[in-house]
């Protein structure tokens, strides 16, 4: 546990401490940027893989069996997704230039790829520590740089902030071309690996939908930030936004710790009353924290006469973050009922509605990304709200 928290920690700060040491703006919302592409990308790669992984574990017969061969299927399109990204990197250097940071996403991509299925895999052969490790070391190896260029007064270069990452993905690629083309350990045949993917696929088509819209209205604003904003902007958004991961992380921890509470609550139709105010206190308490740290950094960053609008666009971003996450955690009902397409429904509208203000707004771009993440996830929490409601839903 103490390790990962140490790992997300690293995580949360490795960003923040480039902006800080090395006061490049531009680095610090291009970091951003590469970290947001990533996010909105992986629900599309990975094809719902590990979450199937978990759904096939618990209804085989033989658990070693199904291990081994998700393990196989994944080194599979692992190696696959290498040999796109390599042909991405290689269209973009030899025939047009579309994106300057294609080598830093590709390999980021590789990287939260491999560690959120090595997540499941070992929590399931109960080795959960071995991933945390694994991300441990790959950051820490990323934090000795950015120290070392630091304390040396070297130039920075973002190399250094992936440096762990893209290690450790070259790692586990020749890892996986040695198992699967030259020990060749698995006799798991074409077929097999047909019919995991396609399964995967119609299992976790909502949930792929759901969360690729969630993900993308997320980071829209970051990933827009080089090309639609000043750079004071770009840093004020993704600086606030980063800050408010405290409580999305918050919310996760919470989660992990109370899910099998609210899955075994007997009434399918109960929300257990002691378990949400617990959970609604701490998340409160978290927020009001965040926003006492980023009303620090406002009043370090910015003149008195020009702090209103900061102001604004940070107390919108934080409830919204706060909103998103109270949001999650009610659609777990769903789940319980066995009705996820609920929950696809649910992203469709939020989208439809952050995208038609969007296009309707006509304010500074900043304002607009804030206003449009707060109406439209406002929204989607009152209608969840009122779809429980109707759907008999009451506090136990």
């Amino acid at each position: 546990m103490a390790l990962s928290y140490v790992d997300k920690a690293v995580i949360f700060l490795l960003p923040i401490i480039v902006l800080f040491f090395f006061r490049d703006k531009t680095v610090y919302v291009s970091i951003e940027y590469i970290y947001s592409i990533t996010i909105v990308l992986i629900p599309l790669i990975d094809v719902g893989l590990s979450t199937y992984f978990f759904y096939q574990y618990r209804n085989s017969n033989d658990h070693n069996k199904t291990v081994e061969t998700f393990k196989n299927v994944f080194q599979r399109l692992y190696l696959v997704i290498s040999f796109l990204g390599l042909f991405a990197i290689l269209l973009n250097l030899f025939v047009f230039e579309y994106e300057k940071f294609i080598v830093f996403i590709v390999f980021r991509v590789l990287f939260v790829l491999v560690t959120t299925f090595l997540a499941s895999y070992y929590r399931l052969i109960n080795e959960p520590e071995k991933v945390v490790l694994i991300t441990i070391v790959s950051n820490f190896i990323s934090l000795s740089f950015l120290l070392f260029y630091f304390f040396f007064d070297y130039d920075f270069s973002l190399w250094l902030i992936f440096a762990g990452q893209i290690l450790f993905s070259l790692f586990y690629f020749f890892k996986s071309f040695n198992l699967v083309f030259l020990v060749k350990q698995s006799t798991v045949s074409f077929n097999k690996i047909k019919t995991v993917l396609k399964g995967s696929v119609m299992f976790s088509w909502p949930t792929i939908i759901q969360i690729f819209l969630i993900m993308y209205i997320t980071n829209y604003g970051k990933i827009h930030a080089l090309t639609n904003m000043p750079i004071e902007d770009g840093v004020l958004l993704s600086l606030i936004q980063r800050f408010s991961m405290v409580i999305f992380l918050t919310h996760s921890s919470l989660l992990a710790y109370m899910v099998k509470s609210i899955y075994v609550e007997k009434n399918i139709l109960g929300i257990n009353k002691s378990i949400l105010f617990k959970y609604l206190g701490l998340l409160i308490m978290t927020m009001i924290i965040v926003m006492l740290i980023s009303g620090i950094y406002l009043v370090y960053n910015y003149d008195q006469d020009n702090v209103q609008r900061p102001i604004f666009i940070t107390t919108l971003i934080i409830v919204q973050t706060f909103m998103s996450c109270v949001y999650a955690y009610l659609e777990l009902n769903y789940g319980r009922e066995n009705k996820n397409i609920i929950k696809l429904y649910l992203a469709i509208f939020g989208a439809v509605l952050f995208f038609s203000l969007l296009m309707f707004l006509k304010i500074d771009f900043l304002e607009k990304i804030a206003i449009a993440m707060f109406i439209s996830t406002f929204a989607s929490l009152l209608l969840s709200v009122t779809i429980l409601y109707k759907r008999n839903y009451k506090l136990v």
